[in-house]
């Protein structure tokens, strides 16, 4: 019966850790692969927690090897950034850990038993800590999803945060064993245990707190460049009107010179003036695009203006106006690709950048295609950055992945006839609905 007891304990402690990883991170897709991976995963950690079940008296080495397990789970079928899958791998085992040994610490000073009592023996008092202890730990972890924040966390912030909460299962560790091997001062490791243990959450809320700032960071960004794409945009517009007023104020005296010239039949002055007149007219045809969203306008205006003193043609077919998406997503997204496709074309012959963006069935379309003097995926399959990390420069192919998955969409890369293809497809409002 104890034995069995303590297999289902085990088997309960791999189903919360797994069960609150998954809900806080999501999985990467949506295939068969998660379901048998998971499977996987969940029966490694099991065994290793029977093995040192039967092999120690109190398991909290196994919380070592569990964190490598959690990193592992999170990286290969789970959502997030690196670093905020290291620090959760390692927080749940520490927070784990911490709750089992305060609980076992409180149910021996409410007994009077010592604390071996309460691992050696299968007991109302050893099954009573175990429930107390799952139902915190449950509780937690369910405030904890309530609470979370997925933002960028500086590695240098990311250090402290993941080594604390494995300093403290260690911490915690010792204290047990000096407990279990000198019985008065179980009280004083009690007391203890409750400060690791508030720590430990303090430091969560550090987490968080540094993943909103990070947050509020990129907004301000994306907020700067919209402003700034904006801005050009406007002076872009007036200068269009400004040409046209004037070219309709001058108008009348233009076709009085043509016909003063047409009188005469001085055919070559008429044909040198009107293409000086069609020359002004080019400048006002000029791509000054009205989709009817003022942020996708801007972006487009403002990096056409960036593709022309750069010597780079864009055209544009725009039949949908992506209000369904937001600012933010639009920003990341599109001005991320032109950045991408212009830098690229003005290297090459052709020197042009195609942007198509149309319904597609339940889907928005978002094509972006350039002219390659190179291939690219070839030597560069991942596409990373060459340029500094810095938010005028794109906000790189990663945060574009992200942004396309917060719409529910999908996105792909290739090369086709000395060209290179960025394809987006992302869920309109309707489907998302349905």
């Amino acid at each position: 019966m104890n034995i069995c007891f303590e297999m289902a304990v085990n088997a309960l402690d791999v189903s919360l850790i797994i069960s609150f990883l998954i809900q806080y991170f999501g999985y990467k897709a949506a295939t068969p692969v998660k379901y048998w991976g998971t499977a996987l995963i969940w029966l490694l950690s099991f065994s290793v927690l029977v093995f040192f079940s039967w092999s120690h008296l109190y398991e909290t080495y196994a919380s070592a090897l569990q964190i490598l397990i959690n990193i592992l789970f999170c990286f290969t079928l789970l959502r997030g950034s690196a670093f905020q899958k290291m620090f959760m791998s390692a927080f749940i085992m520490g927070l784990m850990a911490i709750i089992a040994t305060f609980t076992t610490l409180l149910m021996a000073k409410l007994s009077g038993n010592q604390i071996t009592f309460l691992l050696d023996r299968f007991s109302g008092i050893r099954i009573t800590s175990v429930f107390i202890t799952k139902l915190l730990f449950f509780m937690i972890t369910r405030t904890i999803l309530r609470v979370k924040e997925i933002g960028k966390i500086k590695w240098i912030d990311f250090v402290p945060l993941v080594i604390i909460p494995a300093l403290s299962m260690i911490t915690i560790t010792l204290m047990m064993y000096a407990a279990m091997q000198e019985p008065h001062i179980q009280m004083i490791v009690f007391y203890a245990v409750c400060i690791v243990l508030l720590l430990n959450i303090l430091i969560y809320f550090l987490f968080v707190r540094l993943g909103q700032t990070s947050r509020m960071r990129t907004e301000m960004e994306l907020l700067e460049l919209q402003n700034e794409c904006l801005q050009e945009n406007a002076k872009d517009i007036e200068s269009m009107y400004e040409t046209v007023r004037s070219l309709r104020h001058d108008l009348k005296n233009h076709l009085l010179c043509i016909s003063a010239m047409a009188e005469e039949q001085d055919v070559d002055n008429i044909i040198k003036y009107t293409n000086q007149l069609l020359q002004r007219q080019n400048e006002v045809n000029k791509l000054i695009m009205f989709s009817g969203n003022k942020v996708l306008d801007a972006i487009i205006n403002s990096k056409n203006t960036s593709a022309e003193h750069l010597g780079v043609q864009v055209r544009t077919i725009i039949t949908t106006s992506l209000s369904e998406i937001p600012p933010e997503d639009i920003t990341i997204i599109i001005g991320n690709a032109l950045d991408n496709a212009i830098r690229a074309a003005k290297d090459s012959d052709g020197k042009a950048v195609d942007l198509h963006i149309q319904p597609q069935g339940a889907y928005d379309s978002i094509i972006v295609c350039n002219d390659i003097a190179n291939p690219v995926l070839s030597g560069n399959p991942m596409l990373h950055t060459t340029q500094p990390m810095q938010y005028r420069h794109g906000f790189g192919i990663k945060n574009m992945r992200h942004a396309v998955e917060r719409n529910n969409g999908m996105i792909r890369f290739y090369e086709q006839n000395n060209r290179f293809i960025c394809d987006i497809l992302l869920l309109n409002l309707q489907s998302r609905n349905e």
